[in-house]
């Protein structure tokens, strides 16, 4: 058996060439005849294929029966480990396309919900009109989900709050924009508003807009200061709505009695529909929003509008000191 991984592992360099991916459709279907009509193929052609494939790991494959074929125990080994080749042959396509597409002026970014509306929209609508040619792929979520899209390639950068404890395997750098703090925003006919106690808090629902997913959480390598986040919310010790939607959080926020931790920088907009931040003794907890991206040498389209979002992100920071 460990022969047989040898053999294989020493042939990976050739992709999924075309006794792989013939070997592939005889195991699926289980018959030479049907699997050589559907390639196109004739069945001696298909059968010495089949051999010849054999022959390079000298080990049978298939089981020949009256009724078709089955996998020997090398053949359910190479079947598995053709398949994750295929897989990544795939995901090799996938990534080269995307690099053709930067390299023809294509930007992909990310950003959080609340730094889109505070300035994101604002810089990347001027970067826009002053680069009507360059293509624009725009992805939402949390830093998490964004710092794993940026590390596998999938965006070119991302706007969002700097990631306390992550894995220094992440290879990122990160340049810092502006400060912003937490509130905790209610609906305008919330109770406490009325009969304000603080100790009160963890009677209501917690409602988190975009939460840290579990298929993140490899990229912390100091889980500590997440954790105390979530003991300082009660987290364990309530109801908790988790929403990775903006516009689905503030719907379930009106409706509920559920209260939302979200940066202080959004009271303006959440007025707009009612939504006010708690008066709290105790100020809320501080964060730094910056931009995220590989620590490598940016093109020159994504190094524009990296340097938009410096320019936007500081006036905002001194619109908020001059407030």
């Amino acid at each position: 058996m460990r022969l047989v991984v040898k053999l294989f592992i020493d042939r990976i360099p050739r992709l999924m060439d075309k006794n792989y991916k013939q070997f592939l459709v005889v195991a699926e279907l289980g018959n030479i005849s049907l699997a050589a009509n559907h390639l196109g193929l004739s069945q001696p052609t298909l059968t010495n294929n089949i051999k010849k494939l054999e022959a390079s790991f000298g080990v049978p494959l298939f089981i020949r029966k009256s009724k078709g074929v089955e996998l020997t125990e090398y053949g359910v080994l190479l079947q598995e480990q053709a398949l994750e080749l295929q897989r990544r042959h795939d995901s090799l396509l996938h990534k080269m396309a995307d690099l053709i597409e930067r390299k023809t002026e294509k930007i992909k970014m990310g950003t959080g919900d609340a730094w889109w509306e505070i300035f994101v929209k604002q810089a990347l609508q001027q970067y826009s009109a002053s680069n009507p040619s360059i293509s624009i792929q725009l992805e939402f979520g949390n830093h998490l989900k964004l710092m794993d899209m940026l590390i596998h390639g999938q965006i070119d950068l991302f706007v969002g709050h700097e990631i306390v404890g992550l894995s220094h395997r992440c290879n990122v750098t990160f340049i810092p924009l502006l400060q912003d703090k937490e509130a905790m925003f209610v609906h305008q006919n919330h109770p406490l508003l009325v009969n304000h106690r603080e100790e009160d808090m963890a009677l209501y629902p917690l409602l988190q807009v975009t939460p840290d997913s579990e298929a993140y959480l490899h990229l912390i390598e100091n889980p500590q200061p997440k954790q105390l986040e979530r003991d300082r919310q009660k987290v364990s010790e309530r109801i908790v709505y988790e929403i990775n939607s903006l516009t689905a959080s503030i719907d379930m926020l009106t409706s509920t009695t559920a209260i939302m931790p979200y940066p202080m920088s959004m009271t303006d907009y959440f007025a707009q529909v009612n939504i006010v931040p708690l008066p709290l003794k105790k100020e809320g907890q501080k964060g730094t929003v910056g931009i995220y991206h590989l620590n490598e040498l940016l093109v020159d389209h994504v190094a524009d509008i990296k340097q938009q979002l410096i320019l936007n992100g500081h006036y905002q920071h001194e619109l908020k000191r001059a407030s």
